[in-house]
């Protein structure tokens, strides 16, 4: 049976899941700062977007095919909040996760900036 770290941990199907995650840099030495001067400001981001996909089924393979999101909020259709600093926030209404099968999922936060775009986070989760 393979083993995985669940940081966002199991959400039931049938309710409301909001997802509230806040973004932490590093101090001098590495560690996670926990000051307010740690928290990461999000403003020069032109885009903020939450992705929830499948979990590939068998070390993170997926046959050279990206999965199709079953869940996405983004700042530019309005589904997801930036709370500067740090706090990003989205809330999937009750209802929204009827038609995701149970299993596992993985949560990505992506931000662009300029012409860039890159994953900041990603972390699996279990809709139940």
């Amino acid at each position: 049976m393979p083993s995985f770290m669940n940081t966002l941990g199991a959400v039931s199907r049938r309710g409301q899941w909001r997802f509230r995650h806040v973004f932490r840099s590093a101090d001098e030495r590495g560690r996670l700062d926990i000051t307010d001067a740690g928290l990461i400001d999000f403003s020069t981001c032109s885009e903020v977007a939450i992705e929830v996909t499948p979990r590939a089924p068998h070390r993170g393979c997926w046959s050279g095919r990206e999965p199709v999101p079953v869940l996405a909020a983004s700042l530019a259709s309005g589904t997801l909040v930036v709370s500067n600093p740090g706090l990003v926030e989205a809330v999937f209404p009750a209802g929204s996760l009827f038609d995701v099968p149970p299993g596992l999922y993985d949560v990505r936060v992506l931000v662009t900036i300029g012409p860039e775009t890159e994953e900041v986070f990603c972390e699996p989760v279990e809709f139940a």
